[in-house]
Formats: structure tokens, sequence, C-alpha cells
């Protein structure tokens, strides 16, 4: 067996885990959560003492006031009762069992030491570049902004973005300064205001590194450049536009902390499963739907993670590129040149792919072409921009796709919205590490649909988006608000976080 295969087989029995492991809690009356990848803090997982933690194979990973959560994948092990609760008798708190799988157990135990030893071990000596780097808060980098020289400034800024997790840093002008936010989880932050001669320099630094025109301020330019901090490359993708008070400038944080799997984007087992049935198959359209910002995207590189191995062609069709991928083809359209998304896809077929990843279905050309790719050979994955699952196939047929193409076409629809997690480290009642707001990391809420031989009739006689939905219900599948509501339960997010989206 080849080490690719081994990674499908893997990631199929991960999900079946997690899936038997959802089942077994709830027979059993508890919460189950998946803490793999789950964003720990050492005082937290400290509160277990290693010797116990290793006994019972039992973490401790989220903390409210006195109250502990903790997970096991035998909650119910002989002593572990009586040892919980002297521990808790000893430090006054009280520890709520929630049931994890083995995978999620070890994953955690793993990581013990590491993390107990960020918060205890002995201070060590930094470079200015290491202690860019390691800034763990807000105040940290504001700090850091004023000690630095205006030509350290840009690197402080953006070593700074990646340690606080920001996805976007925004320069924005004023009429006596230039606010800088960074947009962590979804919201914009406040970071600290600049003089506007600062800023000047900083902006030209900026335009230089992206090769953007210095002496061009009236019209919009876009550009990239890499930053390197140690070992680490990142792109950074920049967008200059004129404003009533100058160049407002916003710099997108292209990392590989953003290539998550489909287990740390904390999608469903039952999701998953079907995903993997859908992508193991050598054809079929396969679609990721949600409105802008719902991590579309996200959700489309972790299944070309999956995806890519050496005996299978890859090229991707987007707008622009935004993560550069080892082993695969990445084709960017150029729509003022005429190189649209139809014009492309036509161009990738003829390269001989097995899988086409197109970033977007924009009109019914594009859709067209996908479908006859996804009926001809060609396992095709894309997005489309609409509220829920069921309503895919409406908005295909609203746009002119043929419904005899479009009924034997699609594998799977995957509606998705990212909520954010609750803070690990406050428990949600707000702290520096996740800036006062109680949440900190965001994860997936999702519903998916496998269209059956009802669905096929309704796409047939061209069924409104009411009878879709309500045959989607009909069907008994999850919807994106119960997948919500059970997250919430298990105390990943809040209830009102999940009805903010979903």
């Amino acid at each position: 067996m080849t080490q690719d295969l081994r990674n499908v087989v893997h990631s199929y029995d991960r999900a079946r885990e997690e899936a038997h492991t959802s089942e077994f809690a709830a027979s059993r009356e508890l919460p189950y959560v998946n803490l793999v990848n789950f964003p720990f803090v050492g005082e937290v997982i400290a509160i277990i003492p290693r010797d116990v933690a290793e006994r019972f194979r039992i973490v401790s990973f989220m903390k409210i006031g006195h109250n502990v959560r903790v997970a096991s994948p035998n909650p119910f092990a002989q002593g572990l009762a009586e040892a919980m609760g002297e521990l808790g008798a000893k430090l006054s708190l009280t520890f709520q069992p929630f049931i994890c799988s083995k995978s999620s157990a070890e994953y955690s135990l793993t990581r013990y030491d590491e993390l107990v030893a960020a918060v205890t071990g002995p201070a060590k000596a930094q470079t200015k570049e290491q202690f860019a780097v390691r800034i763990s808060t807000l105040k940290d980098l504001k700090d850091a902004i004023d000690k630095v020289s205006t030509t350290e400034l840009l690197e402080t800024i953006l070593s700074g973005g990646l340690s606080l997790d920001a996805t976007d840093v925004h320069f924005e002008p004023g009429e006596t300064a230039v606010a800088i936010r960074f947009r962590i989880d979804g919201k914009l932050v406040e970071v600290i205001d600049l003089p506007e001669k600062t800023y000047h320099l900083l902006a030209s630094r900026i335009k230089t590194l992206s090769h953007i025109k210095l002496d061009v301020k009236k019209v919009a330019q876009d550009g990239r450049f890499t930053f390197t901090v140690g070992e680490q490359h990142i792109d950074i993708r920049v967008n200059a536009v004129p404003t009533a008070y100058g160049e407002t400038i916003e710099l997108r944080l292209l990392t590989f902390k953003n290539f998550l799997s489909l287990d740390q984007l904390n999608v469903s087992p039952d999701t998953q499963k079907a995903i993997l049935d859908a992508v193991s198959r050598p054809e079929g359209l396969v679609l990721f739907t949600g409105p802008t910002g719902s991590g579309k995207t996200t959700s489309l590189y972790a299944v070309l993670q999956l995806l890519n191995k050496p005996d299978s062609k890859i090229v991707t069709i987007e707008d622009p590129v935004e993560y550069r991928i080892e082993g695969i083809e990445q084709v960017q359209v150029n729509p003022a040149d005429g190189f649209d998304f139809p014009q492309a896809l036509r161009a990738v077929l003829r390269q001989d792919p097995n899988v086409i990843m197109v970033g977007e279905i924009r009109d019914v050309e594009t859709a067209q072409i996908a479908i006859d790719a996804a009926l001809t050979g060609h396992l095709v994955l894309s997005t489309l921009h609409t509220n829920s699952a069921a309503a895919s196939f409406a908005r295909l047929l609203q746009i002119g796709v043929p419904k005899y193409l479009l009924a034997d076409a699609i594998s799977l629809v995957v509606a998705q919205r990212l909520v954010r997690r609750v803070c690990a480290a406050c428990g949600g009642t707000g702290c520096d590490v996740c800036y006062q707001t109680g949440f900190r990391g965001r994860f997936l809420i999702v519903e998916h649909f496998v269209p059956d031989a009802q669905t096929i009739e309704l796409i047939k006689r061209e069924a409104s988006l009411s009878e879709f939905e309500e045959m989607f219900k009909k069907l008994g599948n999850r919807t994106l608000l119960d997948d919500g509501l059970e997250k919430a339960a298990q105390g990943l997010t809040t209830e009102e976080e999940v009805r903010s989206v979903a």
C-alpha cells in the first residue's frame, strides 16, 4: 500500500472513529468533543497532573470560572470518579465530563509537556525577530511598535499579525492619523494609530516590495510580495485604493497556518465521511456553498491536500491564486485580457487533469463546462453562492444549467458557515488572549446534501427552491442550525453566535 493510499485510508478511519464516538456519547447522554487540533491553553491542560492524565487518558480542555471541562474515551473507568473528586476538592473546582475519541486523547496527551512548558519553562533570550513572532496580545504588539524604528515597523506589524492569527491588515487614513486594524476571527480589531508622516514612509515601502507604482495614487493598484520570518515564507497580497484622506492599503496574509484539514475545521464526522466518499470517485461535481467569508476556499484547499498525490494531476482555476501548493498546477484567470473562467476551464481540460478545482461558478457557461467535465471522467470541485445546500440545485437551474446535465453530475453539496470558537483561556468571559471578546479561533458548521432518486426527479421537473428545501428536511438531513446548536451544546461556541450566521 502506498503512503498516499494510507493517508486516504487514515482519513476514512478517523472520520469513522469520530462518528462512532459521537454515537457512543449520545447513547451515554454525555456531550462529545473532538480535541484533535484543539487550541489548548497550558494553564488549563495542566490542571490535571500528568500522571493522572496518562493513567485515565483524560484531558482538561476548557475552564469557565470554577468549572473545568474534561474529556476521556472512557469517563466511566474504574477509579476515575474518585481521582477527579479528590482533585476537585483540593483545587475547589468541579469537573464536567465529555467523551472524546482515543485519537483525540492521544493527540492531547502528546502535547501535554510542550503546553505546560510554555507556561512554566524558563524565559529564553530572543532576537528582535523572534520577539516579534512571539507577540501574544495586542498590548505586546503596541509596545513593540512603540519601540521599533520606522525601518523595522513593517516587519513588526506583519510578525504581530501572524502571531495573533490575523488574516488581513488594514491601514486606514483619517483626518489626523492612520488607523491600523487587524481582521481576527472575521472581526476587525483596532491595533494602533500612526502619524501621517510615518505611514507615508511605510506605504512607500509596501508599494516598493509589491512592485506597485509609487507615483500613482489616484487609481487602485494590486501587488504581492513574500515576507520571511525565520524559515517561514508568507505571501502578502496587497491592494491600494485612493480615498479622501489618502491611500488605504489592505494586506491579505496568506499563510500555511490557513491550510487546515477537515478535522481541524471541526467538520462533523458524517459530513467528513460524505466528502471522503464523494472525492474518492474518479468523476462528479462536489460543491461548497455559502456567502462570502464562510470558508469555502479553505474547505476546497482541505480537500486538495487530501487528493494531492503523485499519481494524480490536479489543476486549479482561481481569481486570484491565493495559496501556492507544491504538486498542483494553479491557473490564474485574467478577465481583462479575455482569459476568464470558461476559457481557462476549456484550456485546462486539454491538460489531461484528474481533478479540477474551479474557484467559483459565476455563470451558466462556467457551470456547463464544469458539469460536462464532471460527466466525462473528471472530479470537479467548486464553490457557489447560496445560503443552503438545497438552494444550490435551484440556483443552477435558475442560471440556465440544463436539467438533464445537472441531474447526473452533482455528487455532493456542502453548505457551510464559519463561527467563532469560545476562548479556551477564559471560557468566554473575555481576556487578553481573545482581546476581551470571549472568542478565539473559528471552525465550520455544515450541512450536506447527497442527491438521491427523489432529488433527481425534482431536478428533472425544475422544482422550486421551497420544494428542494422541503425534500432536504424530509430526508432527515441535519441543517446548519442543527449542527451549530449541537456544537454550542458541546461548549465550542454559543447559541447566539450560531444563530447570527445560520
